[in-house]
């Protein structure tokens, strides 16, 4: 005796989907980290004032959150972002792509990059999306301490003093091989919640 195969029993296929798109397109190193170089063992760098932005991502009890994926992407030293509508654009800077992407095991997080410049109306700032288990993709903006555009920034001006200064990273004294030491702790969620917003232009 065989066995029909019955089309009104079997299940469609899930369509495939991915997120994005997102630019750039190609993700060509698994770990992006450092944006002051474009590949590893390439001679030439990003222009701009060298930083390291470090911190801790924590949970609602403030713990360190475990198994969080954090990518940034800011504008280069002189206020441009390098996106598709933007090939070509004078002050593009060809050694800085923009976009940095880690893994943090631990909870806490160091990356290193230049000074975003000021874009158009907006403070220079780096624009932060965490991904974790048990929470939706999360989105902050990082801001800097003593930047002569943060009282005029259409986003921090929004926000009472303690939600501004979940948002600004002020750096520590220290400088790691030429690069100044920003720190900023991210609060996912409960007591001192880092602000989180939609999704960013810029």
């Amino acid at each position: 005796m065989t066995q029909e195969h019955r089309k009104e029993n079997a299940l469609a296929p899930t369509n495939e989907d991915t997120c994005g798109p997102y630019f750039p397109i190609y993700f060509g190193d698994e770990s992006l980290e450092d944006l002051t170089r474009v590949h590893p063992g390439v001679i030439g760098g990003a222009s701009g004032q060298r930083i390291i932005l470090r911190g801790r991502v924590l949970d609602r009890h403030g713990d360190l959150a475990n198994g969080v994926v954090m990518e940034f992407w800011q504008a280069n030293a002189k206020g441009v972002y390098r996106t598709p509508r933007m090939a070509g654009h004078a002050d593009i800077d060809p050694w800085f792509y923009g976009y940095g992407r880690l893994r943090s095991a631990s909870g806490k997080y160091s990356f290193r990059t230049i000074l975003p410049g000021a874009a158009e109306g907006r403070a220079p700032n780096i624009t932060v999306t965490l991904f974790s288990d048990g929470i939706s993709r999360i989105v902050t903006q990082v801001f800097f301490a003593d930047q002569p555009g943060n009282d005029e920034d259409p986003l921090l001006s929004e926000l009472d003093d303690a939600d501004r200064s979940r948002l600004i990273a002020r750096p520590d004294g220290r400088t790691v091989d030429g690069a100044e030491v920003y720190r900023l702790d991210i609060v996912m969620a409960g007591e001192n919640e880092t602000p989180f917003f939609d999704d960013f232009e810029s």
